[in-house]
């Protein structure tokens, strides 16, 4: 069990408009069905709190899709489900929203063509 499994674990319970094959960490197939999310833990930091140590993460969420509407209701879903709790044995202790941007399609011929990106960023800070 790793941060990044029980962050996929938060993730794939809280997103119920997508399958969960199609949340991935660190890479999407560019065949693959639309939409879709990404993550990837940018950086890992540990903190001593007391006689606990806690740990904190800062995690890049990717929501893909066809359109900036659908983009951005997956940004909706995504932070309803960026939740404290228990998620593969990790105990999440506060999961903060740091921001989110958009990045709009690249239109163009055959496989240089882009999806809509919306790109948001969260902190957790866990105990594992």
């Amino acid at each position: 069990m790793s941060i990044e499994t029980a962050t996929r674990a938060m993730l794939t319970a809280g997103i119920t408009s997508i399958v969960d094959a199609r949340i991935t960490h660190g890479y999407r197939l560019q065949d693959s069905a639309l939409p879709a999310v990404t993550f990837e833990i940018q950086s890992i930091e540990t903190m001593s709190l007391g006689a606990a140590a806690t740990r904190s993460a800062s995690v890049e969420i990717r929501a893909i899709a066809e359109t900036t509407i659908e983009a951005l209701d997956l940004i909706d879903e995504i932070r309803a489900a960026s939740v404290a709790g228990t998620w593969d044995s990790f105990d999440f202790d506060a999961v903060i929203w740091q921001n989110h941007t958009i990045d709009p399609p690249s239109a163009s011929d055959g496989d240089e063509a882009q999806p809509v990106e919306a790109v948001a960023t969260i902190n957790i800070y866990y105990r594992e």
